[in-house]
């Protein structure tokens, strides 16, 4: 393989596996501290991207705007999706709470992936916002791409920063390690877990702006993406940001030389593989112990 087509492919992972690792971001969060692996998580990257394409393109939007826009809203519907129909199952047998959390979560997924269909049909969306290409070399970078890189490392950074200096970050921290003891601190776990579950959610919808200004987004996209969340987690490990975001970055890399050596088709498969394998040889992440 030409070394310029290795860093252009190289790149082109890079920023897919940010983009990644930011879905990834909010579903650890959750899963961290309110136990549940909400499969209709990428579905709603999907719903935000389309939103954030039809703003653009009819209503003149800018994705800056769209993103902060999408974060209230999408905030507010994880704070009601919980509150509503997730929360109550709680107060259930654990066997019933966790059969009935996947059907609640699976079935959100394919509602909003229809409704979105019937609203915006089904053809495949984007945010068409171009700038002038960056010629490194016999490597060609795409400017857009890069701005979207500089924002995930930015929100990354910022991430890091309200988890460990706010006190809801630190209360975050504290379920997900201890939930016992966070209790006799005096945390509010129910409040924490509603919040988190919201907080998770807003997380995606900068994600799906930033995806759309780069690839195509379509309403039946989002149980890939949720599939491509989960195998970073368990690449990352629960709760580690920097592990999730290596770890995206990873398996956007593998994904984008997969991709130019096997096919394309072979691309949504990678992340499956990777799963599998690390299941077998390191089931607690490249970044976790064995103790976690």
């Amino acid at each position: 393989m030409d070394m310029s087509i290795f860093l252009q492919l190289a790149v082109s992972g890079v920023l897919l596996g940010g983009i990644y690792a930011l879905v990834a971001f909010g579903l650890s969060l959750i899963y961290g501290v309110v136990r549940i692996l909400n499969f209709a998580h990428g579905t709603l990257l999907a719903v935000g991207g389309i939103a954030a394409s039809i703003g653009f393109t009819s209503l003149g939007l800018s994705p800056v705007v769209s993103a902060v826009i999408l974060v209230v809203v999408l905030g507010l519907l994880g704070r009601a999706f919980f509150q509503f129909l997730l929360q109550p199952l709680q107060s259930r047998r654990h066997t019933e709470m966790e059969v009935g959390m996947v059907l609640v979560t699976v079935g959100a997924l394919l509602i909003m992936s229809d409704l979105a269909a019937f609203l915006a049909g089904p053809t495949p969306r984007s945010i068409p916002i171009r700038f002038e290409p960056l010629e490194i070399g016999d490597v060609i970078l795409s400017t857009t791409q890069l701005y979207a890189l500089g924002g995930i490392i930015l929100l990354t950074i910022l991430l890091q920063l309200f988890l460990r200096k706010s006190w809801f970050g630190r209360a975050i921290r504290a379920v997900s390690q201890d939930p016992l003891s966070a209790s006799l601190c005096a945390v509010p776990g129910k409040a924490l877990h509603g919040n988190t579950f919201a907080f998770g959610c807003a997380l995606v919808a900068v994600a799906s702006v930033l995806y759309a200004m780069m690839f195509p987004v379509d309403p039946y996209m989002g149980f890939a993406l949720t599939v491509k969340a989960f195998t970073i987690i368990v690449l990352g490990g629960i709760g580690n940001l920097t592990g999730t975001l290596i770890a995206g970055i990873l398996l956007g890399v593998a994904e984008s030389l997969g991709a130019f050596i096997l096919g394309s088709e072979w691309a949504p498969a990678i992340s499956i593989v990777l799963l599998l394998f690390l299941l077998i040889v390191r089931p607690q992440g490249l970044f976790g112990s064995k103790a976690a």
